[in-house]
């Protein structure tokens, strides 16, 4: 049986947005490649940072704590951290661990590019 590894990487985007990708397994065998690449970037004062999981799968609780840990520190500076997804698995543990509360989700990259006002997770804007 193969036991693929997932791959994480990072880029910048023309409008200056940060993207980091996450592709197939996002598990504890990547978590600290995953949090090397992610936490540098929730640094970036002003630059939108992206966690794009459109490709990703298998997430456990090492990975949720790297998003949970970026969410955050991207909260301190004011802004939300923005995650692509449309898997039902990964919405659902967002909205389990109260991660909806903080983050912004998008179906995919071109939607959370486009859309700087986005209400957070649970569908609620901030003027109620």
């Amino acid at each position: 049986m193969l036991d693929f590894l997932g791959t994480v990487e990072a880029g910048e985007l023309p409008g200056g947005e940060f993207v980091v990708s996450a592709n197939g397994p996002l598990d504890e065998r990547i978590a600290a490649a995953f949090r090397d690449t992610l936490m540098p970037l929730t640094a970036a004062a002003g630059a939108p940072l992206l966690l794009d999981l459109a490709n990703a799968h298998g997430l456990d609780a090492a990975a949720m704590l790297v998003i949970a840990d970026a969410a955050h520190v991207v909260g301190r500076r004011g802004e939300q951290l923005g995650i692509v997804t449309r898997s039902p698995l990964v919405l659902r543990l967002i909205s389990e661990s109260g991660l909806d509360e903080i983050v912004k989700i998008a179906t995919s990259l071109t939607e959370a590019i486009g859309r700087e006002d986005t209400a957070p997770a649970g569908g609620r804007h901030a003027d109620g």
